[in-house]
């Protein structure tokens, strides 16, 4: 895996990471990440298109961070994802989710009216 200065450099920035820190946390992104395919949201899926489209180059999402990454698996940037896609979002608009389960059963797609690019 390679990583560029500038990845290095947004990672301490955004995240407060020292470069190690950061290497591991790309390295663990690489492996573990998702991809567009791997979410069930269309919302979640058309932002992370929006993003690859926007750079031409892939990208994935790791521990509510959004890593872009180039075909020779080198991590060029990274930054936070929004509000709404994170995992630990508990509210649908200012109502609170009270039993996370359920609601993703029943609203798969809830926050695409939220959708902002």
């Amino acid at each position: 895996m390679m990583t560029t200065l500038h990845s290095i450099e947004r990672a301490k920035e955004r995240t407060g990471m020292n470069p190690r820190a950061a290497e591991h946390f790309m390295r663990n992104a690489l492996e573990r990440g998702k991809d567009k395919t791997m979410f069930t949201c269309e919302q979640k899926r058309r932002w992370l298109t929006a993003k690859e489209d926007a750079c031409g180059h892939k990208a994935l999402v790791y521990n509510d961070m959004c890593l872009i990454v180039s075909q020779d698996d080198r991590v060029i940037t990274l930054y936070e994802v929004p509000g709404w896609f994170k995992r630990s979002n508990r509210y649908s608009g200012k109502e609170r989710i009270r039993n996370q389960a359920k609601f993703a059963r029943y609203n798969r797609c809830e926050t695409e009216i939220n959708w902002v690019m």
